[in-house]
């Protein structure tokens, strides 16, 4: 009995972490550039009593005695499938394709990666992602930080390729320039091996390996939409159909722990 005990308490932890998880996308299912995350189990333990026999001459053969196999989480990785996108201001920019974002946090010290393209001009000229400041390449093809703006994020808009223009008189389309910047994207070879940062951005981990080298849209890192927003792939009705399974899953272990709590009481009582 204790043995079934621990078997379902292990299986019910699995559960209940996985209900957190599918709790968090629904959380953030309304949020811009949100990757949501997939959880899979694995069987554990095997308990095999014998291997079985193979027939021989008259005589049938048996087949193995186990006792089945306790459960646990296998693997939880980012799923990074393009979400839908929406229209946002002429500031802008959706990724469409394996592309991402490159932000920094503290001054270019160290980068993080963002699909949010929902990007802010700071009180200092910066162009930002979640207060994170975006970088870009320069006409020398240089990883610089996107700075030294002026006016307000109505005064800017993207081209196609990634090139940034300004305009003093946003409502003349005529009278937009081409500002120094290009929008730089990189890309992983296992983006599902990023760690979830600050905001919606991801750090590289030694499962997603290195960035590939900044790059202006096109080719593996993708295209862009500009004036657009890619919001977060999270499917509300998926998740939460996955999280009546788990809650269904829990309860079912539950009565198996209650079942052998209650022989374990019984066979004590009468010991007593």
């Amino acid at each position: 009995m204790l043995d079934v005990m621990s078997q379902a308490k292990n299986a019910i932890e699995a559960y209940n972490s996985a209900l957190k998880i599918t709790s968090s996308n629904i959380a953030n299912m309304s949020v811009p550039g949100y990757k949501k995350l997939g959880v899979s189990f694995q069987s554990i333990f095997e308990r095999i009593l014998s291997q079985g026999t193979a027939a021989e001459n008259d005589m049938g053969g048996t087949n193995p005695r186990q006792l089945g196999q306790g459960m646990s989480i296998s693997n939880i990785a980012v799923d990074f499938s393009n979400g839908e996108t929406t229209s946002g201001s002429s500031l802008d920019l959706a990724i469409r394709g394996s592309g991402l974002f490159m932000v920094s946090p503290d001054g270019g010290n160290s980068y993080l990666y963002t699909r949010a393209g929902n990007f802010q001009i700071d009180a200092l000229g910066n162009l930002t992602s979640n207060g994170m400041q975006v970088y870009g390449l320069d006409n020398s093809d240089n990883l610089v930080p996107i700075s030294g703006l002026t006016g307000s994020k109505i005064n800017y808009r993207w081209l196609s390729n990634g090139r940034l223009q300004y305009s003093a008189t946003p409502d003349n389309p005529d009278s937009f320039t081409n500002e120094k910047f290009r929008i730089a994207l990189t890309f992983f070879s296992n983006p599902s091996g990023l760690a979830q940062a600050q905001g919606t951005s991801f750090a590289e981990t030694l499962a997603s390996g290195s960035p590939a080298s900044a790059q202006a849209p096109g080719g593996a890192v993708g295209s862009v939409s500009t004036g657009q927003i890619e919001q977060s792939n999270v499917f509300y009705l998926g998740e939460t159909i996955a999280a009546l399974e788990l809650q269904r899953a829990m309860t079912g272990n539950l009565s198996i722990i209650k079942m052998a709590s209650d022989i374990i009481s019984n066979f004590i009582q009468k010991l007593g």
